[in-house]
């Protein structure tokens, strides 16, 4: 099954709480289930706020490497955790230590020193999804945040052109993901996506290249959730508004924990994004 959220059109909508709208401190809304006001810059720097996939790793007891955080931009790899070294993290340019690397991977990060990116630290995101795929069928994780962003890029650049034909890229992406993740024994049929963004754009044609605090538009994302555990909504309509921080409840809700002990001021799951249980 699978629902699509944000189409105001439609009635379904969801915005950023945060008052900065751009990409760190929704990353951070998305990670802790709630804005964190200190977060007013994309510096590369660590917040103490304990992150949902630092909350899944020790919830579920899970290994070092069954976590991971595998991005094109570095601010992911301060986003996913308070601390250093809490789980598998991978940021724009960085190596998969060896023993959870293989040669495919090893080629893809040399790969990625040398692809040009439009911002210096950034990467390819065919390379970053690449490397996440190897890395998934080579260690199994539990949880993987896969993080691209070269949609960014291009509307930045005023390269609407770029913007369209990436976004065929990025969705042959998610295609060759959820049919890699049906081709695997421990995820086939036990798997739920949740695909969704930092932020949004400007609306008009002189500001749609840009997104900050006060450019109309640019607090408004959209989420979708794909999985056996959701039902078969499709795109929502006249539903209630639902903010970025559902994200962590909502994953949490998948992997069949308490969000609750995890951060009881998170924004509630998505409702109705899980079947009642047997």
């Amino acid at each position: 099954g699978g629902m699509v959220l944000g189409n105001q059109a439609k009635g379904s909508k969801v915005t950023v709480r945060n008052d900065q709208w751009f990409s760190y401190p929704g990353y951070s809304e998305m990670m802790t289930g709630e804005p964190q006001p200190e977060v007013t810059s994309n510096d590369f720097v660590r917040y103490p706020h304990r992150t949902v996939l630092e909350h899944a790793r020790e919830a579920l007891g899970l290994e070092h490497a069954q976590v991971a955080q595998i991005g094109s931009w570095d601010g992911l790899k301060y986003a996913a955790s308070s601390r250093d070294g809490a789980f598998l993290m991978n940021g724009g340019r960085d190596p998969v230590p060896a023993a959870l690397s293989t040669p495919e991977i090893d080629l893809y990060v040399d790969l990625r020193q040398q692809v040009q990116q439009f911002w210096e630290e950034t990467s390819s995101d065919v390379l970053t999804y690449r490397i996440a795929r190897e890395f998934l069928r080579k260690n199994q994780p539990r949880v993987l945040w896969i993080g691209i962003g070269q949609s960014d890029d291009w509307a930045h650049a005023r390269r609407y052109d770029l913007v369209l034909d990436y976004l065929h890229i990025a969705d042959q992406l998610l295609v060759d993901l959820w049919q890699t993740l049906q081709s695997m024994e421990p995820y086939r049929g036990r798997t739920t996506l949740i695909v969704t963004t930092d932020h949004g754009r400007g609306r008009t044609p002189a500001d749609w290249a840009e997104h900050d605090a006060g450019i109309q538009g640019s607090q408004d994302i959209w989420i979708a959730i794909i999985g056996p555990d959701t039902p078969a909504v499709g795109e929502v309509t006249d539903a209630a508004d639902v903010t970025q921080g559902t994200v962590a409840a909502t994953m949490l809700q998948h992997l069949g924990l308490d969000w609750r002990k995890f951060n009881p001021d998170a924004a509630a799951p998505v409702p109705g994004s899980l079947k009642p249980q047997r």
